[in-house]
């Protein structure tokens, strides 16, 4: 054990072995003295006991325990069984999250460790919770197992045993011990250890004789004992007298400090009402200053003070309300008069008034003003150690106050300093236990720095340690030859163990004692003395004779008043354990950062007894009520019992118990967290997640990385266009595709006009009927244009094969030579099933089938040459009527791509005439030839007429307008003149050329509109409206509309292009690199837990340098420690008149001067059944989703162009997309799922409402539910490339290459485009039966083969083949929001019920017997129901002046119930009619941003998409809703008693005044609560340039789980109270489920919000995040996100006033982070600039 790390080898003694023996056939508890070896006979054993712990649990293996008192001991045992044994070791303390941890982690800790180190607690959770079994448990080793009594975790984890089925093997037990009595128990000795061994289950046993005892003693200690004695007499000084009556008076006066509402505690007894904990810290901390003055002397007091004025500095910084604040500066003034009073007095002895205070730590006025104590023990110190060599030195000081620890250390440290024999000798250290349990930075520092102390002892650095009972247990120091107990020995144990320090041969104990004492203190140590006799006695005298603990004695033992409870899974609920388990359910409550969240007890009068039990004289009973937002909202009486600790007991067991029936707690008797309540409804809500391999229950770090967020999908291809190939003999219908120009005539636009005008058309040729489509809107370089599928066909037979074969060639002609879109890989598709129709020309006039002649002649494009001069002087000269409107290219000087309509034949010009404009001055012949006569050698019809061509386009995709208008000037350069002869003429009408350039654009959106129509036929239907006249068979479409919010580019020649997203600014730094989490932790010892700051942020240790601290390090300290955010500077109140009206007056009139309709004054709007009038309603803004809702008669159709719309995504670059229809069909789903929830789950809390509906509306949840029908199969989700990535109809791969992915073969995944492109297809193969030949097929396949081992391995080109084989890749998102958007087209045009029931169509939530989705508005709340019986009296005694409320509002309440409810605070207690407003702003939040984003969808149709988001976000903020809350006066009438949430509200409230109650830019970059985390991380790290790389490196960014902070620290960064917002979305709950009416709801909402719904639609503010990107100099960077249980931390480092700096953001997801990242940045950079 640590006792004997000196050597590092371990050799067993022989009474070791003799004891391993007998524990490996009985149970036992070994009792040897300190230092004897005790650990090493357990690790001797664990191997005895190891035979199965190389196999699993499940076949039969088996663990050890070894479980410790505390988390140092437990640290200290682990590092020794790694050291000394082969196994694997696992080490669990509370401050890894243990409670927390589910069984799938317990059960990989258990199958990986072999012996499981822990603390006793977790070690007794893992059986009590029923993650481990005793029958897979061979051995548990107990260290300190003395401390098994009463319900400490050792004891109770015996008492399991009791619960173990019979014939169930049990582990052996092993005690170790070096005492066998706790405390000071030495009376009835021999009870005392059969009580011992009962509770083990076995006898205690030591080595057996005198001879084996003496070989003991020479490992273990035995000091030599020393009594010193110093007088009693005390000297008085009326200083001392004057700082008592001092203290006494400022005792006096703060009881009557008023310091505000704070949490109530009572006595352990329940009956006394204690002092709060901020002045029982004061008073305990005075009154033990007065202890140190008294018992070592002034100047010991004079450092004593320092110690109590820092702790209150520190406090005063910490502390959450003003009055708090001035409450520790009157105790530091105090301080601060006692420090003088003492200073003075030590002066007294110095010669000279002018000397420093430095000179009063000489050795002469330490002794003169310290107590005999004191000055005894120095003497003792300078008497012993004087002049001796330190490293001979190893001593340990015992006292018995943490405090005393402190100053005793800087007396020391002066006394030594002025000593010169001991100067260099003692170099003193000081220890303290840690008095808390909460993992906080505080605690984190003071135990890395004790760590720091107890290694300098160890290296010998210091060789004397003052310290507190801290080291009696546990602690390992190396042996130590002096151990001087200053303070009298209090119990046996501290005598024991202290004495079992002095390990040292020749070592002294050291017992300081006064004169007067003298005798007790003897007799004491005889006593102790004596009880160690007994022990021996009671051990030896039984040696033969003991017999080993009977099961009766067993059980009487174990008996109890409250029997454990054992639910159906074995978990067990022990009585010791419920209030901690009630306590944890509490904290767990959802409630904001002032929200105390405690369960309330009430010791029960003689009267209220007298209802339970006939005893009630003798017992005592006590009650519990929880929370108010706890589902167990009755009041739960304990059992009668005797105590009231007991009685206390008893009411959490019973409430515990309750807590399990109603699932909040689970079966473990653990709070159900919310990933158990998802599990529990999973089967419900998300059994479809199954279909796809995926879990709800995984959290959504863990499964990123097993989800790829792209999938590939099958396309569909619209029915009607499946296998509609013509077939010979059969009608088909040709539907005509006209084009109608929507710009005006003129020189410019007239050749496209003319041609578009023309009745030459196209059609499509298919046999299946087509519905009735929209126009389509189309855009040209010369402006808009409709084009239009003809509503009826024309019926046509194809008479033979002959036929048919033609209009395919032609086909094929038009896309391959005219259009140019054609790939070397396509071949006509003979298979007749996607898209399988034909483009023909239909001829004149319409009706009269189809145009034979072009058919024909056309069968190929002939193409263009080059004529020499001998063949054109051959040639007979060109006529005019040949090239009359039709297309030509330049076959000279490599113009040959270009093609050119001929507009005008000009006869009355020749080549010789003479040019405009510029080149006046040349003739057309001579321009030519100078420029190309190496092409032409020369002109020979130089007399004939000259063409006037117009360049067309080679643009091919026609969605988008061009945004860049043409100038004049290039509209004139677009008309060109040219000779004929010099020109190739292809002889197609050039009206019919112009046509089909538009016709890709068609058709690919034909194929789109057919999905709409058939998405709103099916819904329609499944809605009950298709028989409706608006949707019937008469329904005739409405042409697509123009999303004209959307920004859209297009390039040079007009085709779409990606919206360029914001570009952000680039940082002069790079992003500083952070080592990985798991980096970090490979470093990470099991003795050595890391802190999560770097060393040289780490302030200076207060403590250690109490005399030299500057109050700059007391700042940095509390800074540091609370990791404190600066807040904005506090605005100073502006002088304000005296307010000659009341507190609830509103401010009226255009607070932001928009210059917009003024701000109506809406008289209150009563409900329209309300006996106290009518409501008026001065033109009130219609919502028409509203209206939509009332009846079918009120709705309008849903039209096939929003569907279309819902279909298409923005990376598609179309005039429309899903995202307007998205934003609406989100709020609606958002709306959906609260009122489903709140209907369905009535008793559960808001917090976990909250998340399942996070669950229930997630990207993944909806990915799930439409992936379930066809939908995401029909969506357009790609960018509009004819030439690159579109598939001509009727066109396809050979069908032989398509195999390979319709039968997913291997090289599927390796195909590349340049191995489509290398397949070599002939024209025959074209046209013939649609498969390439063997040879290239064999090739292809090769060469895909081949990528894997060149230069293409690991590229996906699946993005660029997609299209051929009919796939495409959406990311998950994409799909989520096509549902929405869906979702978001019936409830603009159907309203809310018809929305309601398309969930239950696609899954989201399905209806219960009679109770439809249709009915979700009428729900009834949970709380409800507690309020059967209540009056309207009753509800009126906690609601003062509500009519004033009720007037700002706008509203006034039938059942104000619901009013009081909304006004009630979680930290209220008095009001339980009602429960608190969590409930009501579940409901309040979702009406809010549904009703608010339907305003802002109907009314701003020219916001974009991401214009309409910022609106939407920044009206229902929590910022927002809190200026909205004060303005309205509501704040007044919340009722919470809780100091720091009024001064929080009062000091918004006040910087709201200062901004005239606008929310302005200042306003919005406010800290809400959910923007501050109670995360320990240095918020204000400032780096010059030259320090960033430099801390780079050391900058490892820890995860922050091992430190969590208090809550005030929270509350103290709050700017913005969430409260604020709960209560206005509470309000906004209460009128809707007062009146049930959301148009009277949206009437108040819209009164409340107006001026910001008017002042944001003008200028829309920014999201903070894009504020600071556009900031010019900040040059702001985001590092990655990291999360760390389920909360997700974003570094934002900006540039300020040529510092670097680090800000720290926290949110629920990487974007709130972000945004709260960028909020404390900007708050930085205000200040800087102000």
């Amino acid at each position: 054990m640590s006792e004997n790390q000196e050597d590092d080898k371990m050799e067993a003694r022989g009474y070791q072995l003799r004891l391993v023996d007998y524990i490996t056939k009985n149970n036992g508890i070994i009792y040897l003295p300190t230092g004897s070896g005790k650990t090493y006979v357990a690790i001797l054993a664990l191997k005895r006991f190891s035979k199965n712990f190389g196999k699993s649990i499940e076949d039969g293996g088996q663990r050890a325990l070894f479980v410790c008192n505390t988390v140092e001991l437990a640290r200290q045992q682990a590092v020794c069984v790694k050291n000394f044994t082969n196994f694997k070791v696992g080490f669990y303390v509370g401050e890894q999250g243990t409670d927390n941890w589910n069984r799938s982690k317990w059960s990989e800790e258990i199958e990986n460790n072999q012996v499981l180190v822990g603390t006793a607690q977790v070690i007794l959770d893992l059986f009590l919770q029923k993650h481990m079994e005793f029958k897979s448990v061979s051995i548990a080793v107990l260290d300190e197992c003395h401390h098994g009594t009463g319900k400490h975790p050792y004891h109770e984890l015996m008492r399991l045993f009791q619960l173990v089925p019979p014939n169930t093997p049990l582990p052996r037990v092993v005690g170790l011990t070096g005492v066998l009595i706790k405390g000071n128990e030495i009376k009835h000795v021999a009870n005392k250890l059969r009580e011992l061994e009962t509770t083990y289950r076995g006898l205690i046993i030591t080595v057996s004789d005198e001879k084996e005892m003496e070989n003991v003693m020479l490992y273990s200690t035995k000091p030599r004992e020393r009594l010193i004695l110093y007088r009693s007499v005390t000297q008085t000084f009326k200083v001392i007298e004057d700082i008592r009556g001092q203290i006494a008076q400022y005792l006096k006066s703060l009881e009557l400090i008023d310091i505000g509402q704070q949490p109530i505690r009572l006595s352990r007894g329940l009956n006394v009402v204690r002092d709060s904990n901020k002045k029982s810290t004061i008073k305990t901390m005075l009154n033990d200053f007065l202890f140190q003055i008294d018992n070592y002397g002034i100047y010991a007091g004079s450092i004593a003070i320092i110690s109590v004025l820092v702790e209150f500095e520190i406090k005063r910084r910490q502390a959450e309300t003003l009055v708090l604040r001035n409450l520790y500066r009157t105790a530091i003034s105090l301080c601060e008069s006692v420090r003088h009073s003492l200073v003075s007095k030590l002066r007294d002895m110095l010669d000279d008034d002018e000397m420093s205070d430095d000179q009063i730590n000489s050795e002469s006025i330490i002794m003169n003003f310290s107590t005999p104590r004191v000055q005894t023990f120095l003497q003792y110190l300078k008497d012993t150690f004087a002049n001796k060599d330190p490293k001979e030195i190893s001593c340990l000081v015992f006292v018995e106050r943490r405090y005393t620890c402190k100053h005793l250390y800087g007396v020391l440290l002066n006394f030594i300093e002025s000593t010169p024999e001991l100067r260099n000798v003692l170099v003193p250290q000081f220890m303290v236990g840690r008095n808390g349990i909460f993992q906080d930075f505080e605690s984190q520092l003071e135990k890395r720095w004790q760590k720091s102390a107890i290694q300098q002892f160890r290296d010998g650095e210091s060789n004397l340690i003052v310290c507190s009972s801290v080291l009696e247990e546990g602690i390992d120091v190396q042996a130590c030859n002096h151990v001087i107990i200053l303070d009298p020995i209090k119990t046996f144990n501290m005598y024991v163990q202290t004495k079992g320090r002095a390990r040292c041969r020749d070592a002294s104990f050291v017992l300081f004692s006064s004169d007067l004492e003298s005798s007790k203190i003897t007799e004491q140590i005889k006593q102790y003395r004596l009880a160690h006799e007994e022990i021996r006695n009671y051990l030896e005298s039984r040696v033969l004779e003991r017999a080993e603990p009977q099961m009766n004695e067993i059980n009487e033992h174990f008996q109890d008043d409250i029997q454990p409870y054992v639910n159906s899974n074995g978990a067990v609920l022990l009585a010791s354990s419920a209030l901690t388990i009630l306590h944890r359910y509490c904290q767990q409550m959802p409630s904001d950062a002032f929200g105390i969240v405690l369960p309330w007890f009430k010791l029960l009068d003689a009267d209220e007894r007298k209802k339970y039990t006939s005893a009630w004289a003798k017992k005592t009973m006590v009650s519990i009520t929880l929370p108010l937002n706890s589902a167990l909202r009755e009041t739960i009486i304990s059992d009668p019992m005797g105590c009231a600790r007991s009685a206390k007991v008893s009411a959490a067991f019973k409430t515990c118990i309750k807590l399990h029936a109603l699932g909040e707690l689970n079966e473990r008797f653990l709070p159900t967290t919310v990933n158990e309540r998802v599990a529990d409804i999973a089967n419900v809500h998300f059994e479809h997640w199954k279909k796809y391999g995926d879990d709800v229950t995984i959290k959504r770090k863990d499964r990123d990385l097993t989800n790829n967020s792209l999938k590939t999908y099958q396309t569909r291809c619209p029915t009607e266009l499946y296998d509609a190939m013509p077939r010979v003999g059969e009608t088909c219908y040709a539907y005509e595709i006209s084009l109608e120009p929507h710009f005006e005539r003129n020189d410019y636009t007239g050749h496209m006009y003319d041609s578009m005008q023309s009745r030459r058309s196209y059609g499509l040729l298919l046999r299946k009927r087509l519905p009735r489509l929209a126009a389509m809107p189309l855009f040209s370089h010369q402006g808009k244009l409709h084009a239009h599928v003809a509503e009826h066909p024309l019926e046509i037979v194809i008479q033979s094969q002959e036929q048919l074969e033609k209009l395919q060639r032609f086909h094929v002609m038009l896309f391959r030579d005219l259009l140019r879109i054609w790939q070397p890989f396509f071949v006509l598709d003979r298979r007749s099933k996607e898209n399988s129709y034909l483009v023909v020309p239909l001829s004149t006039p319409p009706g009269s089938g189809l145009d034979w002649q072009l058919v024909e002649q056309f069968q190929r494009l002939p193409k263009s040459h080059a004529t020499s001069l001998a063949q054109r002087k051959e040639m007979p000269p060109p006529r005019p009527e040949d090239f009359e409107g039709k297309i030509v290219t330049q076959w000279y000087a490599n113009y040959d791509e270009k093609r050119m309509l001929v507009t005008k034949v000009h006869s009355d010009l020749t080549p010789m005439s003479m040019m405009d404009e510029k080149q006046q001055d040349k003739s057309y012949y001579t321009f030519t030839m100078s420029k190309y006569s190496n092409y032409i050698g020369d002109v020979v019809h130089k007399q004939h007429f000259l063409l006037e061509v117009r360049e067309l386009t080679d643009r091919m995709n026609f969605y988008i307008k061009q945004s860049v208008k043409q100038s004049a000037q290039s509209k004139a350069r677009a008309r060109v003149m040219l000779i004929p002869e010099l020109c190739f003429n292809f002889g197609f009408p050039g009206d019919l050329w112009i046509k089909l350039l538009f016709l890709p654009s068609i058709l690919r959106r034909l194929y789109y509109m057919l999905h709409a129509e058939t998405l709103r036929v099916r819904l329609n239907k499944y809605l009950g409206l298709d028989k409706l006249p608006i949707n019937g068979d008469g329904y005739i479409p409405k042409p697509l509309e123009i999303d004209w919010s959307l920004r859209r580019n297009v390039d040079h020649q007009g085709n779409a292009m990606h919206a360029d997203d914001c570009e952000e600014p680039r940082s002069l730094l790079e992003p500083l690199p952070t080592k990985t989490v798991e980096m970090a932790m490979e470093k990470l010892q099991i003795t050595d837990l890391e802190v999560p700051w770097q060393l040289y942020m780490e302030p200076l240790d207060i403590a250690r340098n109490i005399m030299s601290t500057y109050p700059v390090e007391l700042s940095y300290y509390y800074n540091f420690t609370s990791g404190n955010l600066l807040q904005l500077e506090k605005l100073e109140q502006e002088d304000k008149e005296l307010w000659t009206q009341n507190q609830f007056k509103m401010r009226h009139g255009n607070i932001y001067n928009t210059p917009s309709s003024p701000i109506r004054n809406l008289p209150a709007l009563l409900p329209a059944d309300s006996p106290n009038g009518t409501r008026v309603d001065p033109k009130p803004v219609q919502l028409s989703v509203l209206q939509h809702s009332i009846s079918n008669s009120h709705i309008s159709p849903a039209e096939q162009g929003e569907f279309l719309a819902a279909i298409t995504n923005s990376g598609s670059v179309d005039v429309f997309d899903m995202e307007r229809f998205e934003l609406l069909g989100d709020c609606f789903l958002k709306l959906s799922a609260t009122l489903y929830l709140a209907n369905k789950y009535p008793d559960w809390n808001e917090g976990i409402l909250t998340q399942v509906k996070s669950t229930l509306v997630s990207n993944r949840n909806l990915l799930y539910c439409l992936s379930d029908t066809d939908i995401p199969t029909r969506i357009c989700s790609t960018m509009f490339t004819p030439k690159y990535t579109w598939l001509p109809p009727s066109v396809s791969l050979p069908h032989n290459v398509l195999a390979i992915w319709k039968e997913k073969l291997e090289p599927a995944g390796l195909v590349g485009p340049h191995n489509l492109r290398n397949i070599s297809i002939g024209e025959e193969e074209v046209f013939g039966n649609g498969e390439c030949g063997s040879v290239s097929y064999r090739n292809f396949v090769e060469t895909c083969q081949s990528n894997q081992h060149s230069h293409h391995a690991g590229f996906d080109y699946s993005s660029e083949v997609n299209f051929c084989v009919g796939q495409v890749k959406m990311a998950d998102k994409l799909i989520a929001d096509t549902l929405e958007a869906l979702l978001g087209v019936i409830v603009k045009n159907y309203g809310l019920q018809h929305g309601f029931r398309m969930l239950e169509y696609f899954g989201i939530c399905k209806s219960d017997i009679g109770k439809p989705l249709t009915q979700l508005l009428d729900l009834e709340l949970g709380s409800k129901r507690m309020r059967a019986n209540i009056s309207q009296h009753e509800v009126d005694g906690f609601l003062i002046n509500h009519a004033h409320l009720e007037r700002n509002l706008g509203y006034t309440f039938r059942d104000r119930a619901y009013l009081l409810q909304a006004l009630t605070h979680p930290s209220n207690p008095t009001n339980r009619l009602t429960g608190c407003y969590q409930e009501l702003e579940f409901i309040g939040d979702a009406i809010l941003d549904f009703l608010i984003s339907a305003y802002i969808f109907e009314h701003k149709t020219r916001m974009t998409p991401g214009q309409l988001t910022d609106l939407r976000s920044a009206l229902v903020n929590n910022t927002t809703l809190a200026c909205i809350c004060v303005r309205h006066r509501f704040h007044f009438f919340i009722l919470a008693e809780n100091a720091k949430l009024s001064e929080s509200i009062q000091s918004f409230v006040q910087f709201q005044e200062s901004q005239n109650h606008r929310v302005t830019n200042q306003v919005r970059i406010l800290m809400e609560e959910r923007d501050v985390q109670p995360e320990p991380l240095d918020s204000d790290d400032e780096m010059d340039f030259a320090e960033v790389a430099a801390a780079a490196k050391a900058n490892a960014i820890k995860s922050a789980e091992e430190t969590q902070m208090g809550d005030y620290n929270i509350s103290h960064n709050v700017d913005v109270p969430k409260a604020l917002g709960d209560v206005l979305e509470a309000l906004i709950a209460a009128v809707y489920l007062d009146c049930r009416n959301l148009q009277t709801t949206w009437q108040v909402i819209y009164r409340l919000f107006e001026p910001e719904l008017m002042e944001f639609s003008r200028n829309v503010p920014m999201n903070p995040i894009r504020q600071l990107n556009e900031h010019k100099l900040a040059k702001a960077t985001y590092g990655p996100p990291i999360t760390d249980k389920d909360q997700v931390m974003v570094t934002c480092q900006f540039i300020c006033m040529d510092k670097t700096i680090k800000v720290y953001g926290f949110g629920n997801n990487k974007k709130q982070a972000q945004l709260s990242a960028a909020k404390h940045a900007l708050q930085k950079l205000a200040k800087c600039e102000a």
